[in-house]
């Protein structure tokens, strides 16, 4: 999300010009939800939340499966839950 967030930052600013939004910060730049920059900032975080848990579920899998492995079990018997 941070990556995304940084390479849009020239897009919102373009965009806050062009559509007169001020911010006291320029981390807060920001674009109309609509826009054609929202729209595109919409669609990458929407890809980074997917690549996140994508990457969690695969990380938790491959822990459960070396823990497995390391104590002779089925990665079922080892009653490991993701917390959050």
């Amino acid at each position: 999300g941070h990556q995304v967030a940084t390479d849009a930052l020239l897009d919102m600013e373009r965009a806050m010009i062009r559509d007169n939004i001020a911010t006291n910060d320029r981390q807060l730049a920001c674009a109309r939800i609509q826009s054609p920059e929202g729209q595109k900032y919409l669609a990458a975080m929407s890809a980074a939340a997917n690549y996140a848990w994508v990457n969690r579920a695969s990380m938790t899998f491959l822990t459960r499966q070396c823990f497995a492995k390391a104590f002779a079990c089925e990665p079922d018997d080892l009653d490991m839950n993701v917390v959050y």
